[in-house]
């Protein structure tokens, strides 16, 4: 049974209870049925449904980007069509050949003897190669166009994207660049009229946190009007670490309104729903006495010390009970697979029917939609990724590059672990949403993307098992702002750093 937050005056606090739905025909691309999958089918279907289906966007915005160029240059529909020293545009995937990047055959050849090389973070260096291709065949891209492009802060180009180059053939046989066209924002979801109607223009236009005022998209709402949905990521529930598990109670008490001050229990009042984007718990690691082999063991102690489920299972009666519905979105870390897209987290998992009405466990991506604005959320294995293929360390600049590809995982298959769809390439945006969630990351970062009339609020979520980060946003305003708990440094912690020679904090 639901339990009213408290409050000093006797009374209670209701929850906001907004419009709820799991847009079903925008993450039903998502779920795989268990009965048909297959993993007989081969990565190149991927690529070639993504260029047919996101080949017309690009050629329009070409078009339209290259129709005062003089002497008009053609569209060539086929690669191989190119003629020497004539300005055209063609338009076609892009693969980067990273010698860097893994490469299966090298390891499998290698020596079994030798160990092979630490995994690097990431696979950019001087010598990498920019390629186009399509169905008919591949160019070399070259030029002080490309060159710019791959340095840029905030841009880059990575294996997968489909984009138009404009130029013309050389001596060499290779493609010099004039400009490049991909494919840009699409358009805005409208929930109340359903995938099949948006509403906006999309604009190649982002506004970092100093450029974006706290009231989002203009509209004037009173605090005690606002809805708020809260976003956690990397919970890691069951760590070894024991101040991780207290973050997570402190989380919970601010939530349920049992902590901090009357302030703090009416702003968790308005919160209407709660979303934990990815790693939600945490591998368990087995003691040190239980490593050891025994011959007769009659102890009833365990094989590990800890049961990540049972206490995460536990947190969620408790946020449940005070009438706060859940989204769980698996990440890295998570019981899921390791290929994308992660399945929902099975709830029979966190107890029975009863005790886990109110929560809903959804794939990774997947799509929500509270109040009217819909949620496009990831686990942050995609972000990741891209990242290896950028020199720049921008990673809220590589979250709008997506929107601008139209893609949320474009090096998938390349580098990035996906099931081979034999027909289908469901990691395509086709409609932008009001808030592109990301889980996983290294700090937080927000930023708006779009125009003014109907921008998108883009949000890095790090660890809050790390750092005790709570992201909250307004549902009105597209607002974003964060709430910090932490945990005082255990003298025992202490100790434990003083014995393996690493550095202490006094000062926490």
């Amino acid at each position: 049974m639901a339990k009213p937050l408290p409050t000093p005056s006797n009374g209670s606090v209701t929850r906001p209870k907004p419009s709820y739905s799991s847009l079903a025909e925008l993450s039903k691309p998502f779920i795989l049925d268990s009965n048909s999958r297959s993993y007989k089918h081969q990565y190149a279907n991927i690529y070639f449904v993504r260029l047919v289906e996101l080949r017309p966007i690009v050629e329009e915005r070409a078009q339209e980007r290259w129709k005062s160029v003089r002497g008009k240059p053609p569209l060539l529909p086929r690669i191989l069509n190119l003629t020497r020293s004539q300005l055209c545009y063609i338009v076609g995937t892009v693969y980067l050949d990273m010698p860097l990047k893994p490469n299966v055959l090298e390891d499998m050849a290698r020596d079994h003897w030798l160990a092979p090389p630490a995994p690097r973070a990431k696979f950019y260096s001087a010598q990498d190669a920019v390629h186009l291709e399509d169905e008919s065949g591949r160019v070399r891209l070259v030029g002080e166009r490309i060159k710019r492009e791959r340095d840029r802060q905030g841009g880059g180009l990575v294996t997968g994207v489909i984009m138009a180059a404009l130029g013309m053939e050389t001596s060499s046989g290779d493609f010099e660049v004039i400009d490049l066209c991909f494919a840009g924002l699409p358009d805005k979801l409208d929930v109340q009229a359903g995938p099949s109607k948006v509403n906006g223009k999309g604009k190649e236009k982002a506004k970092s946190d100093a450029d974006v005022e706290m009231t989002g998209n203009g509209v004037d709402v009173a605090d005690s009007d606002k809805t708020w949905v809260a976003l956690v990521s990397g919970l890691s529930v069951g760590a070894q670490e024991a101040p991780a598990d207290l973050k997570c109670e402190l989380l919970v008490e601010w939530l349920t309104g049992e902590g901090g001050a009357v302030s703090d229990q009416l702003d968790g009042g308005r919160i209407a729903r709660l979303i934990l984007a990815g790693n939600s718990l945490t591998t368990p690691v087995r003691g040190e006495d239980d490593k050891k082999i025994k011959r007769f063991n009659n102890s009833n102690k365990p094989l590990f010390p800890n049961h990540p489920t049972k206490t995460l299972s536990t947190l969620l009666d408790d946020l449940l009970s005070s009438a706060l519905p859940i989204n769980i979105i698996p990440g890295p870390s998570d019981p899921a697979g390791a290929t994308l897209p992660q399945q929902a987290l099975p709830k029979v998992m966190f107890g029975t029917k009863d005790k886990t009405a109110g929560l809903e466990c959804s794939t990774n991506p997947s799509w929500l939609e509270i109040g009217g604005k819909s949620f496009l959320n990831t686990g942050g294995q995609t972000i990741d990724d891209v990242f290896k293929y950028l020199p720049s360390d921008s990673r809220i600049a590589m979250a709008a590059r997506t929107l601008e590809w139209r893609h949320i995982a474009p090096t998938a298959p390349d580098t990035l672990w996906i099931y081979p769809f034999p027909d289908a390439d469901p990691f395509i945006i086709k409609h932008r949403p009001d808030f592109y969630v990301i889980g996983n990351q290294p700090e937080f970062e927000t930023a708006l993307v779009g125009d003014d009339d109907s921008p998108t609020r883009i949000i890095l979520l790090p660890s809050f098992a790390q750092t005790g980060v709570l992201a909250l946003v307004c549902l009105e305003t597209l607002e974003c702002k964060t709430i910090n708990f932490e945990v005082p440094t255990w003298i025992g912690e202490e100790d434990l750093k003083e014995e393996n020679g690493d550095d202490v904090n006094m000062d926490s």
